[in-house]
């Protein structure tokens, strides 16, 4: 701690040489507290902010992940990073009226583009993926007509799903999904009274319930027959060409990153040997 203030005093007095007034937290009133540990750069940069245009501290830490936006969209879209001469010295209009304490920093900026221009198409492609999935188990979940069947099945109604068979699809890729589905099919399970033998439970739920849920949701949500939903869960998720690209691209990095890291171990090796 003294080497970090002797520091401090001797670049201070390189900056503007004098006397220099010590100020800790306790000589600012209202001055926002940090309780959490890794918010302590942007606490730093608020207060800098904050002093430096003799603003209040008008920002509290429930404020901190909005803020953090705000500094990003400050550097990426009102600085001009294009060339090393240039990284981070153009001022906009704004900006100099922001360090002049001519106006009050705003923590909400519009963006200047579209996101959805800016998100790669393999990203696009699993978002769009996750609201079909959002929107079937969001149809499960509420239909009465998949509730009855899935009762229906329970108390004995001929199933192709049952007696369980080893591999059965999962169809759906959102895990979170797929827990809100298995939390709703567990609760139907333990209220209604059932026939069928089972050790099992999750396997039970996974193998039997699901299926049977995920279909009958097909066919209300997408108007299908009972054979085309079971073919489409058959067949499993449609993946995007540009997911196929990026999941090879990922894994030759990693082929490439292992192969380098063996090479690296057998030099060792050797001359260790040697």
């Amino acid at each position: 701690m003294a080497l970090t203030t002797t520091l401090s005093v001797q670049i201070a007095n390189q900056i503007d040489p004098g006397i220099w007034t010590e100020m800790t937290g306790k000589d600012f009133s209202a001055l926002p507290r940090q309780t959490r540990g890794n918010d302590c750069g942007v606490f730093v940069l608020m207060y800098t902010l904050s002093m430096v245009c003799d603003i209040e501290f008008d920002f509290q830490e429930v404020d901190m992940p909005m803020i953090r936006k705000w500094w990003c969209l400050m550097l990426m879209e009102r600085f001009q990073i294009d060339g090393y001469g240039r990284r981070f010295a153009f001022w906009t209009d704004e900006a100099k009226c922001l360090l002049e304490a001519k106006t009050q920093p705003l923590y909400r900026l519009k963006r200047s583009r579209s996101t959805t221009q800016d998100v790669p198409q393999h990203v696009q492609a699993v978002q769009d993926r996750t609201r079909t999935e959002e929107a079937l188990v969001d149809c499960i979940v509420s239909s009465k007509g998949t509730e009855q069947h899935l009762v229906d099945v329970l108390n004995g109604k001929p199933s192709k799903w049952f007696p369980l068979k080893p591999r059965v699809p999962i169809f759906m890729d959102s895990e979170q999904q797929c827990a809100i589905l298995f939390e709703h099919l567990k609760a139907l399970l333990h209220n209604c009274k059932t026939q069928l033998n089972f050790t099992n439970e999750v396997e039970f739920i996974c193998s039997f319930l699901f299926p049977e849920a995920i279909i009958h949701g097909l066919c209300e949500l997408q108007a299908l027959s009972w054979q085309e939903a079971e073919e489409v869960f058959l067949r499993g998720p449609t993946y995007h060409p540009s997911e196929v690209e990026e999941f090879d691209r990922v894994i030759a990095k990693r082929m490439r990153k292992e192969a380098t890291f063996a090479s690296q171990k057998m030099t060792v090796i050797k001359v260790i040997v040697k």
